[in-house]
């Protein structure tokens, strides 16, 4: 009994956990997938030499691909029945994002992932890509005619010494839309042709950021500093952990939080090898006297019980590990227990197991099954022979 509670609440601890790690690390996937590993800008409105950055960036070994990006504030409008939003719009060439960007994976209507910027075929205005929350609340869709707004440019002086401004509309073609399944992008996101971007705000031969893709996104930080001390001033190096930084600590601090919790499930079992523990000390108390008239020292008399308690622990923590690792397996190879994908964007429940949370979990419960039979063990140890040796007979 004791060895099946450790068994139950190891395997729970186990499965909860790659279960919060497959969670984490979808949602991680899209935020990342539809952003940059590493980002370049500067202080000023644009690069001063983003040719330059890309050549730089290019150099490093961790660096697998770049791109140039234009990024601003506009307001979209669509022609059919004049509804409007506000977007963050992304100026981009299809070839180089689409080596640092997923947009290509999310496309609705690009069977061939192929982004669709620019000059298209038979048309007289440039494509433009939206999120497909975006084409919703605008009610468009491919084909439809848009008009986009940036006030990028405007003299704030001359605005009030007129009384205003009188915008600018850009016509633009939708070509496709996108579902990343993260809302804040496809509710907001829109992207054209770099060359578009510059035209509509008047820059040149210019950008405003440096998107760089990694081989391993864990070395952000190293290829941040490294670029940042490379460059200097006036440019600006950032990578995706400060992208969302709430988001990763709150990930953290509820794995966290899951640990504890369940933990009690193992610490549960732990008093269950304290109880069966202190029974056999009871009725074991004539065979402890014996041992004790024979020479058995009261730290043998203990080592007996911490063996036993650790046995106990050994046997129910490696069968809860396997259980778990059983459970996660069937349910990565199988997706035996699913999920409504309209509600999660996946449609099965995700799991990511790592050696990290079983050796955790494994040393946790060991190490609860080993104190818990302290108190037993001394018990056991400090009965005398002659005292032991009465109440038996």
């Amino acid at each position: 009994m004791a060895v099946g509670g450790v068994v139950l609440g190891v395997a729970a601890l186990v499965i909860i956990l790659s279960v919060t790690n497959g969670f984490s690390g979808e949602v991680k996937n899209r935020l990342i997938g539809m952003n940059y590993h590493v980002m370049v800008t500067s202080y000023g409105t644009a690069l001063p030499d983003y040719r330059e950055v890309l050549r730089r960036a290019l150099g490093h070994e961790e660096v697998l691909a770049a791109a140039p990006v234009i990024s601003t504030k506009g307001v979209i409008m669509s022609r059919r029945d004049m509804r409007v939003d506000g977007i963050e719009l992304l100026g981009i060439e299809p070839e180089s994002f689409a080596t640092v960007s997923e947009l290509p994976r999310h496309l609705m209507y690009a069977s061939d992932g192929r982004i669709l910027l620019g000059a298209l075929p038979g048309q007289k205005h440039p494509g433009i890509i939206l999120g497909q929350d975006l084409a919703d609340v605008l009610k468009v869709g491919p084909s439809f005619e848009v008009l986009l707004l940036t006030v990028d440019g405007v003299n704030p002086e001359q605005v009030l010494l007129d009384g205003g401004f009188t915008p600018r509309f850009w016509p633009f073609l939708v070509s496709d839309t996108f579902s990343s399944g993260m809302y804040q992008f496809d509710r907001s996101l829109a992207f054209i042709s770099l060359a578009d971007a510059q035209r509509i705000l008047g820059m040149g031969d210019e950008a405003t950021h440096v998107h760089l893709r990694l081989r391993d996104i864990y070395h952000s930080a190293a290829v941040r500093d490294a670029l940042q001390a490379e460059l200097g001033y006036p440019y600006v190096v950032r990578d995706w952990t400060q992208i969302f930084p709430e988001f990763f600590r709150w990930v953290r601090l509820e794995k966290w939080a899951i640990f504890i919790a369940l933990s009690l499930i193992i610490l549960v079992a732990a008093f269950n090898i304290m109880s069966i523990l202190a029974m056999t000390v009871i009725v074991k108390t004539h065979d402890i006297g014996i041992l004790r008239a024979m020479g058995c020292t009261s730290a043998g008399i203990r080592r007996i019980f911490m063996w036993q308690g650790l046995a106990i622990g050994l046997t129910g923590t490696a069968l809860g590990c396997a259980l778990g690792y059983a459970v996660c397996f069937v349910q990565q190879r199988f997706h035996v227990i699913s999920i409504p994908g309209d509600v999660y964007l996946i449609n099965s429940l995700p799991v990511d197991m790592e050696l990290s949370d079983f050796l955790f979990v494994s040393g946790i419960s060991l190490i609860i099954c080993l104190l818990t039979s302290v108190y037993p063990a001394r018990k056991a140890s400090s009965l005398m022979p002659v005292d032991a040796i009465r109440y038996s007979i």
